[in-house]
């Protein structure tokens, strides 16, 4: 099929090269008879280019997260022959491999199919992992099966097969009840169960759904689209929802081509009417037994806050999660999970979106021993949510988009506050994410402090930085982090601590979390508490903490995302 003139070179591409490659033949082409344009579409199989010349980090596609103790281990193999021994955990609970060599990439993918892994589909513009909470299928607060309903999408071939040129990439969430643990609001597409009594006062489980959540350069908040899907009807509005974006995104430019800028445009009726309609045209009954959504998003609070052990709704038996520094283990560690999952629990090894994981299904005879080698084995085991369980992308590491090195700001973090204990118990729930650049993998837009790399522009040259965000949150309707100032990364620690000794000084009691203090104030207020005070048309220059100018437009640009 000849290429379409006014497309991007992307649509271009889609429409002229297979995504199916056969990594076997590229192994033994040379590396500089690859175009660019093959490269960038390797994402379909998982496969992308690291900043290093030569050098490819793939991701596995690990629906809801969950993994055994086997396909760990088999990633532990792998990474130690062909990754520097190198794994990193996601944001969207999959798992990477960086630093693969060209020849080596069919190796990798072949290994982790033998035990039933795919990398089809973990990248590139189609619909990507779908993500669940953490606690999904253990949960004492999940309603139902939530783990059928997740595969159920997750594994359906249209979604594997046929819609495999979306205009980009499509999220899906499957949450295990309405508390914001699953990222509801944040994903394209956001289920969770509800519960209602039937005529005859027995309970009937069905799905609230939700549509146009996404984050990105221009982040938006999921909307209302259905208060009651049927069960049997799911799977067919997910559907049926994904094609009517792979029709009507917009293909000509990339920073409007997801599907909350559709939502938006439609709004959440004019979306309801196009699903019901696709649905209608493939013959699928039942639809009056849809409800229109209400009233606005309403999810409640997550239920994770600190706990290392959880009991699991199986009586006897827990969960225990372990905090991985900067989402980062080796194959050795790999192998140690795997054999502590077969030992402890019941083999099965989950990875959470804030880049850590979780041993399941521990009897209450053996939870002691667990804590006990893990404590040894040097984890941290205390702070989650709080200050030494916070999130960051690869950054300048192996980034080609990063502009700022997040490893390293990540590490100051954790050694200069995550390591002072009582600052963190303190200061309570915090939630602390940072992207190297504005695409938001790290999710910044949704932590109690969001950090964006950016470059300050010096007198010659530039300096790696951050735009510092507050107050993001998923609850409620939930709330996009708002705009504090741009700081120079050296600042980074100086500025968190200030901003946290502001909490501290002026929150109404020992209630009042950091999120909820920020969302009262507002991002404008705390950068004026900073020393950084707006202006309509003169930047401003605050010297002590070395922040960059404040624009009109940064303040303009904050409040449309305020408004949306």
């Amino acid at each position: 099929m000849p290429a379409v003139q006014d497309l991007t070179q992307i649509e271009k591409d889609k429409l002229e090269i297979d995504p199916k490659f056969d990594f076997r033949k590229i192994a033994q082409r040379p590396f500089e008879d690859i175009t660019t344009n093959e490269i960038g579409m390797f994402k379909w199989c998982g496969v992308y280019h690291q900043l290093q010349k030569g050098f490819f980090m793939i991701r596995l596609r690990v629906p809801g997260g969950l993994m055994t103790s086997e396909q760990v281990e088999r990633a532990g193999d792998l990474a130690d022959t062909f990754g520097q021994s190198l794994l990193c955990i996601t944001t969207r609970q999959c798992l990477q491999f960086h630093w693969i060599r060209k020849e080596d990439i069919y190796k990798v993918i072949e290994g982790m199919e033998e035990v039933g892994v795919l990398t089809q589909n973990a990248c590139g513009d189609v619909s990507r992992n779908v993500v669940t909470c953490s606690l999904q299928g253990v949960c004492p607060n999940e309603i139902g099966d939530t783990r059928k309903m997740l595969d159920a999408i997750a594994d359906h071939p249209e979604i594997l097969e046929h819609q495999r040129n979306l205009p980009r990439k499509h999220k899906i969430s499957v949450a295990g009840c309405g508390r914001a643990c699953g990222q509801t609001l944040m994903n394209c597409q956001g289920w969770y169960p509800v519960t209602r009594k039937k005529k005859n006062g027995s309970a009937e489980i069905g799905w609230k759904y939700h549509a146009g959540g996404g984050l990105g350069a221009r982040p938006y908040m999921a909307k209302p689209i259905f208060d009651w899907v049927p069960e049997e009807l799911v799977v067919g509005v997910t559907l049926a929802a994904t094609e009517i974006f792979r029709r009507h995104g917009n293909r000509r430019k990339r920073a409007y081509a997801r599907l909350k800028i559709l939502v938006d445009r439609l709004g959440p009726k004019g979306f309801g009417d196009k699903v019901l309609e696709l649905m209608r045209e493939r013959g699928i009954t039942g639809l009056r037994r849809i409800k229109r959504a209400q009233g606005p998003a309403n999810v409640g609070d997550m239920f994770l806050d600190g706990q290392m052990v959880i009991a699991q709704k199986q009586k006897g038996f827990n969960t225990v999660r372990v905090i991985i520094e900067r989402s980062e283990f080796s194959g050795e560690q790999a192998r140690q999970f795997a054999a502590w999952a077969l030992k402890y629990g019941n083999g099965e090894i989950m990875f959470t979106s804030r880049q850590n994981l979780e041993l399941r299904f521990v009897p209450d005879a053996e939870l002691e021993a667990l804590v006990a080698k893990i404590k040894k084995a040097g984890y941290t085991t205390e702070g989650y949510e709080r200050i030494p369980d916070s999130v960051a992308c690869v950054g300048t590491t192996m980034c080609n988009l990063a502009v700022s090195d997040t490893p390293n700001t990540y590490r100051r973090i954790a050694n200069e506050l995550g390591n002072d204990r009582k600052l963190w118990q303190t200061v309570g729930p915090l939630r602390i994410n940072m992207n190297g650049c504005p695409n938001a993998c790290a999710q910044h837009w949704i932590a109690d402090i969001g950090l964006r790399g950016t470059r300050k522009r010096e007198e010659v040259g530039s300096d790696e930085g951050y735009s510092v965000y507050v107050g993001g949150k998923l609850s409620g309707a939930g709330h996009i982090a708002e705009y504090v100032c741009d700081v120079v990364s050296a600042d980074v620690v100086p500025v968190i601590r200030q901003m946290l000794n502001l909490y501290l000084k002026n929150r109404k009691d020992i209630t009042e979390t950091f999120g909820d203090y920020t969302r009262r104030l507002g991002g404008g207020k705390i950068g004026e508490l900073l020393g950084a005070v707006p202006a309509d048309d003169e930047p401003v220059n605050v010297r002590n903490l070395r922040l960059e100018p404040i624009m009109r437009k940064v303040f303009k640009d904050a409040a449309r995302i305020k408004k949306q």
